[in-house]
């Protein structure tokens, strides 16, 4: 399915960027916070290296948060690229096994 819009919500753009940076990087930070607990200094606080289990704790708490910055940082840059695409034409976004009847209003 295909949907033709001439503008994408910026609400949505960060949406997609903060899911994708932060379930991408949870196998590094999970895989991190393992290393942490077995005494690997992987998990760093403020030049400090922490390890056991307040090194895996600190890796799953950062693990959003990294999301969340990452997606902070390219949102502007996608924004602004994307607007510049509007100009000259409507973008096309194609969507595989899309959910038939359904009324889900989503921003």
């Amino acid at each position: 399915m295909e949907v033709v819009a001439k503008k994408i919500s910026k609400v949505s753009i960060f949406k997609i960027l903060y899911i994708g940076f932060t379930y991408s990087f949870g196998i590094f930070f999970v895989g991190c916070g393992i290393g942490a607990l077995f005494g690997f200094e992987v998990v760093f606080w403020e030049e400090a290296p922490v390890t056991g289990i307040l090194g895996l704790l600190l890796a799953i708490v950062m693990w959003p948060i990294f999301g969340f910055f990452m997606a902070a940082f390219m949102w502007p840059f996608i924004v602004f690229g994307l607007w510049i695409y509007s100009l000259r034409k409507p973008i096309g976004i194609n969507f595989k096994q899309p959910i038939e009847g359904s009324n889900h209003q989503s921003v």
